[in-house]
């Protein structure tokens, strides 16, 4: 059967004929969405390490059971600690894969997962946005930003303003937060980035703002001012989607992929096949602002 694997740490995966998988459920995979955290770890600079080299790449997945059933995959650090689904067949444990809607696009089925719960669950869970709220979603143009935007829109918000390095059409800049939500200031922020970046803008939140963090894109330390944080009252609250329970975690996709197969919520997709699994890999290490699927 033909895959994808990588055999140097900084070079993309290239295709190649792998042996035929053995173990309790075998899935026949036909889309893999690529994340940033594909690209870390095949890097080698992951702080969790990387599978033995070579290995195949891909923490998600969509495919088909031996039964015909469309299901999503991912889990048992596939991609991370272990070979991941960048492959035609994969093996694995029978209740790894989640069943969904018959009739959904496999490519959105990959895609939904990781950037999907990263930009759904800091809005409708933890922040718990609602009518007459002002969000600002930092890191605007990435997927997860993209996600957290049109989630914040979709339940409510009196007001959602997108920020990024530069200024576009529906994007503003970073330098310009405090015009966005002048005096009144924002009640809840969605913050991917840390570091200097949300050090800066919390002079524009509100009293009793809510701050979602869930990545560490501009680094990992912040020096936040003590004015801002106690003067405000500020509430921080940190998420990760890997300390989700497993239920949570099949339940927030669940509502995510729901809306994106709707339209509530869109995310655009970058397809490519399985050859050139190179050229979607360089295109995902670039920032692409969608989802980057290898097709199978």
């Amino acid at each position: 059967m033909r895959g994808a694997r990588i055999t140097e740490l900084g070079a993309p995966p290239q295709p190649v004929e792998l042996d035929e998988p053995a173990g309790e459920t075998v899935v026949t995979v036909e889309a893999v969405a690529l994340n940033p955290i594909d690209i870390a770890v095949g890097s080698g600079v992951f702080y969790g390490g990387h599978p033995p080299l070579p290995y195949v790449p891909g923490c998600e997945a969509a495919g088909r059971t031996e039964d015909g059933a469309l299901v999503y995959l991912f889990g048992e650090a596939r991609g991370v600690a272990r070979p991941g689904f960048l492959a035609e067949r994969v093996a694995v444990p029978a209740d790894l894969p989640l069943r969904v809607p018959e009739g959904s696009d496999p490519a959105l089925v990959a895609a939904a997962g990781i950037a999907g719960i990263a930009g759904w669950v800091p809005v409708a869970w933890k922040a718990k946005v609602g009518p007459g709220d002002r969000v600002l979603v930092l890191g605007a143009r990435g997927a997860v930003g993209q996600i957290a935007v049109q989630a914040a829109k979709l339940l409510g918000a009196a007001k959602v303003v997108g920020a990024g390095r530069a200024a576009t059409d529906d994007i503003v800049a970073l330098d310009d937060v405090g015009d966005a939500f002048g005096e009144e200031g924002f009640t809840v922020c969605i913050d991917p980035l840390w570091g200097e970046p949300l050090a800066d803008v919390l002079q524009h939140a509100a009293l009793h703002a809510r701050v979602v963090h869930l990545g560490q894109s501009a680094g990992p330390t912040s020096p936040l001012r003590s004015a801002d944080v106690r003067g405000k009252a500020l509430q921080i609250l940190g998420h990760s989607s890997f300390a989700l329970s497993r239920e949570d975690t099949a339940r927030a996709y669940l509502e995510v992929l729901d809306h994106l197969a709707a339209g509530r919520i869109a995310v655009e997709l970058e397809r490519y096949p399985l050859d050139r699994a190179a050229e979607a890999w360089e295109r995902q290490r670039s920032g692409p602002g969608g989802k980057v699927v290898i097709t199978l």
